[in-house]
């Protein structure tokens, strides 16, 4: 399973608009963590939905600073995603922030 164009572009929009959810706010909402080609955690995305929680990983892993900036450069997020990348979901009544193992991350101090 994977977002699909549409929905990375709703992220987008999301992001630059500022709607977005933080997990530390509203803990139950549908988490994705994203690993690359090489099995490594590299991001995660929090959403109301599985296709706008995968689309915010993907958006992350391409302009991590999105959320914060609220600003996206044209062109920097693919809409097309290639094989190898995996979207991990858990629903809202798992979801658990705290409970991210983040020392999978490629770079620890990102």
């Amino acid at each position: 399973m994977k977002p699909t164009p549409a929905d990375i572009a709703i992220a987008i929009a999301k992001a630059e608009l500022g709607d977005w959810i933080d997990p530390t706010d509203v803990p139950l909402c549908w988490m994705c963590l994203l690993y690359d080609p090489d099995g490594m955690l590299v991001t995660d995305g929090c959403a109301p939905t599985a296709n706008e929680a995968m689309a915010f990983a993907w958006l992350l892993v391409h302009a991590p600073d999105a959320l914060h900036n609220a600003y996206v450069e044209p062109g920097s997020v693919p809409y097309d995603i290639p094989l190898g990348w995996r979207f991990e979901l858990t629903p809202p009544w798992c979801s658990r922030p705290d409970r991210i193992d983040w020392s999978q991350r490629l770079d620890p101090s990102a």
